[in-house]
């Protein structure tokens, strides 16, 4: 069972290539992006747990 799995890690392994330049920039913009809208929703979740609950009191 063990060394099947190895057997599929390895075989994955081979079909892997390095990504030519246009698709790495791509993937680093669709990351950074990602991290960004992440981050903006992040802090608009502590503005209103922080600032929105001293309006209401």
């Amino acid at each position: 069972m063990l060394s099947e799995k190895f057997r599929d890690y390895i075989n994955i392994l081979k079909m892997t290539r390095k990504p030519d330049r246009e698709e790495f920039v791509t993937t680093l913009k669709v990351s950074v992006a990602v991290m960004l809208v992440i981050g903006l929703i992040g802090f608009i979740v502590y503005l209103l747990m922080d600032v929105l609950p001293g309006y209401l009191g």
